[in-house]
């Protein structure tokens, strides 16, 4: 009982005596941004059970294309690189691993979420507070026009596509970026 007890002040010692030996504070990591050719890009509402969701096509070599496109409001995406083996031809982002927002040189990946909302008569792309989730969304696109299949995201004025930067190299998440600061 007696050598249980000395253990785990032992314990309890070295965990204090470690702790205090890391800092405390956190590095914020800074990312750049990359302007991109737009016409490289497509983002699309996804049709699912409940809804629609986001994915950022990107088409890297031109020897085949990834997706095409037919209509208006809304434009009608056919994701050809559902039909091939699309390594090294289309990149493809589906989640916040692969895009997030930025607005006026901020990263906002870790203080909002994108989402993709249906009404009657469009599919809206948004990027909602994480901290105040009564704050309004940040309207960023739309597609001009309901479907139940795939359909082209068009940003709105002042919206564009970049690519995300770590000390000088692009990588491959993609910010949908506007250089308004958020409100």
């Amino acid at each position: 009982m007696k050598l249980a007890l000395k253990r785990s002040l032992v314990l309890a010692l070295i965990i204090g005596i470690s702790t205090l030996s890391f800092p405390r504070n956190v590095i914020a990591v800074q990312f750049d941004q990359k302007e991109v050719d737009q016409e490289r890009f497509v983002a699309i509402a996804v049709p699912r059970a409940f809804g629609h969701t986001l994915v950022v096509v990107e088409q890297i070599s031109d020897s085949r294309p990834c997706w095409s496109e037919s209509g208006n409001q809304p434009t009608l995406v056919d994701p050809l690189l559902l039909n091939f083996d699309f390594t090294g031809i289309c990149g493809r982002a589906t989640d916040s691993n692969g895009y997030s927002v930025r607005m006026a040189g901020t990263d906002l990946a870790l203080s909002h979420a994108l989402s993709v909302q249906s009404t009657p008569n469009d599919i809206v792309l948004v990027a909602q507070s994480r901290a105040n989730v009564t704050a309004p969304p940040i309207i960023i696109g739309r597609s001009y026009g309901f479907t139940n299949g795939f359909a082209k995201i068009i940003l709105e004025p002042g919206w564009r596509l970049t690519k995300r930067v770590y000390q000088g190299k692009t990588l491959g998440h993609i910010y949908f970026t506007s250089d308004s600061p958020a409100l």
